[in-house]
């Protein structure tokens, strides 16, 4: 009988939180609380606190469905406003953390940065190429702490240049001999944005490049 409900719960056994689960809603909710009241025994009425109970059972699913619905919206409006942030740095020149780069043309020079976070007496730049051979080393010397600039030249260890493709970037950096954290650093315009699965990536040169990679945002020519 339905009325064996009301000496238990509303919902369905080892259901913890049944709005997050969907299980019971608002409208399912009233329905079996009608039946349940139409359907007990005249001779042994629900009790009040029972009654009480089932109510409060059913503003718990009231407000769990309203802050579902308010969340929801909140979600959108957020991801509507990052859209549209996002979208505003077109046109504009980003700095960006690198391990690789990409060239275009056979000798391509390339101006780069180097990111240190304290100084260094010994600096070597790996470039190597995308069969993991080793095409170039520069042996970049001291730099002090901060942002510092390189030029590659766009040729490999022999002086011939490069042909184009892509290339990767490994920094080996140390201070008396104990290693110092760097980090290449490359600047480009930003053409456009693409969404990959929600997340915005900035297309700048061609490349994608993430949003946590960002350094920092210029105007043109700044």
């Amino acid at each position: 009988m339905v009325s064996a409900i009301a000496g238990t719960s509303a919902f369905p056994t080892g259901s913890a939180n049944p709005a997050a689960k969907n299980e019971l809603g608002r409208d399912s909710f009233v329905r079996l609380l009608l039946t349940q009241l139409q359907s007990q025994d005249p001779t042994a009425p629900q009790s009040s606190e029972q009654f009480v109970a089932q109510l409060a059972q059913f503003t718990q699913v009231e407000l769990a469905e309203r802050q579902t619905g308010h969340m929801e919206s909140l979600l959108v409006a957020q991801a509507a406003g990052n859209q549209t942030a996002v979208a505003g740095l077109v046109g504009k020149d980003v700095s960006f953390s690198a391990d690789t780069i990409t060239t275009k043309t056979v000798g391509e020079r390339r101006d780069l940065s180097l990111q240190m976070p304290s100084d260094a007496d010994s600096v070597v730049v790996s470039i190597t190429d995308k069969n993991g051979k080793v095409v170039r080393t520069m042996n970049v010397g001291p730099r002090s702490a901060g942002k510092t600039a390189l030029e590659f030249d766009g040729l490999d260890q022999q002086g011939n240049p490069l042909p184009p493709g892509d290339y990767s970037m490994k920094v080996v950096a140390q201070k008396n001999e104990v290693p110092v954290s760097a980090s290449m650093i490359e600047r480009g315009a930003v053409s456009g944005v693409s969404f990959v699965d929600g997340v915005a990536q900035l297309i700048v040169d061609g490349r994608m490049v993430s949003l946590p990679d960002v350094l920092e945002i210029n105007e043109r020519g700044a």
